[in-house]
């Protein structure tokens, strides 16, 4: 996201997912979204290779590399192979009963398990495997420094996800009807939102077909490759 490398702290070896007593107030969840049924991909895309992962392990460790606890991942369609995938994750599995109601629901169900003691709860996507715990915890850390509600990630104008969200913004999700979005949220709030600069694409781009998983692939590996100077 931004330059600044040295801001993401190092990744715990076991992450507590009881956020600790002495920090409340400041520390932050996240509902990780994971129930959709994969229907353009045509196969269960979160279980799919990435980077020494799958796509949905890989946004696991940024959060988890992040410091983020707890971290609630919500599933639908193919519930028990999703969760069998996370067996040894430092997260915690919920399904959404009835997915076909539309992703506002499953952030309903993520959101209403989080602690009411944390201070800030993320809302991310399971199939954003290059966003990294360094931007997340810019994220946060501009958030901070903001004193507003809402951070959302850009890249080039474009706002993308995991979203932050205040404590204060609680009960306004939960109170979502399945018609409405996040997006109606903070479209509702102008106000009370900042944006935050990324330096990578990877919080704007979501995976929904093979060709999109193929595109991800390609900007991983280019992301990997040492930068020669002139």
């Amino acid at each position: 996201m931004s330059t600044r490398r040295d801001i993401g702290p190092s990744p715990p070896a076991a992450p507590d997912l009881t956020p600790d007593a002495s920090r409340v107030g400041d520390t932050c969840g996240a509902v990780v979204l994971a129930a959709g049924e994969a229907r353009r991909f045509g196969f269960p895309k979160l279980l799919m290779p990435f980077g020494g992962s799958t796509i949905l392990g890989s946004v696991i460790a940024a959060l988890v590399a992040a410091e983020i606890a707890p971290v609630f991942v919500v599933t639908g369609a193919n519930a028990a192979a999703v969760a069998e995938s996370l067996k040894r994750d430092p997260v915690q599995v919920v399904c959404n009963p009835d997915p076909a109601r539309g992703m506002v629901s499953s952030v309903r169900v993520g959101v209403a398990m989080l602690p009411t003691s944390l201070g800030r709860f993320l809302i991310a996507l399971g199939d954003q495997p290059r966003i990294r715990a360094e931007g997340i915890s810019h994220l946060l850390l501009e958030h901070r420094r903001s004193e507003k509600g809402i951070a959302l990630p850009t890249y080039r104008g474009k706002r993308g996800h995991p979203v932050l969200f205040a404590a204060s913004y609680r009960q306004a999700v939960l109170g979502l009807g399945d018609h409405q979005t996040l997006r109606d949220l903070i479209h509702a709030q102008p106000d009370d939102c900042v944006e935050v600069d990324c330096d990578s694409d990877a919080y704007v781009h979501d995976i929904d077909t093979r060709q999109q998983y193929e595109d991800e692939f390609r900007r991983s590996h280019a992301e990997q490759q040492p930068q020669h100077l002139p």
